[in-house]
């Protein structure tokens, strides 16, 4: 599925400008996802907050967007997936939109070489993924993919990688 998305990207440049700068525009863009729910949010913005601590990266999620592609969310994060150096994806339960988005790039090259997946442990969708739904030819445990047992062990791994 090729997607293209022609006059949206100087839209979604002009916007990534106005959230951020133009400077971000050379640093090491991280896309970070999971779930945007409550209850995790706030572990996203932790893994945020240590990837921006180094100054040549740029962490942000989906949802600072919110000019680019409102009508068709799959079109906003392949556009945004496209443009990103890096993404991260932080799976802590297995109902929400960031499994559709897990979908997306485990079916394109592009998206899951450029990704690192924390994964919980000890969840129902965690058995699933450790019998291979995640493993080679997509990911390597302990370089792209990582099992987490609380926020701490999170944070830990994030701030050895970042």
């Amino acid at each position: 599925m090729d997607v293209f998305h022609h006059s949206a990207w100087d839209e979604f440049l002009d916007e990534f400008i106005s959230v951020f700068s133009i400077y971000d525009l050379i640093k090491n863009k991280v896309f970070i996802c999971g779930s945007y729910s409550e209850d995790t949010f706030a572990n996203l913005q932790e893994v945020q907050k240590i990837i921006n601590e180094n100054e040549n990266n740029l962490g942000f999620f989906e949802k600072e967007f919110r000019r680019t592609h409102l009508e068709n969310l799959i079109l906003k994060f392949d556009l945004i997936a496209k443009f990103s150096d890096e993404i991260i994806m932080v799976i802590e339960h297995d109902k929400g939109g960031h499994m559709i988005e897990m979908g997306i790039i485990l079916s394109f090259k592009e998206y899951y070489k450029k990704t690192k997946v924390f994964v919980l442990k000890n969840l129902d969708i965690t058995e699933v993924l450790k019998r291979g739904g995640l493993l080679t030819p997509f990911f390597v445990e302990e370089e792209s993919l990582f099992y987490f047992e609380d926020l701490a062990q999170l944070k830990r791994y994030i701030d050895e990688i970042y």
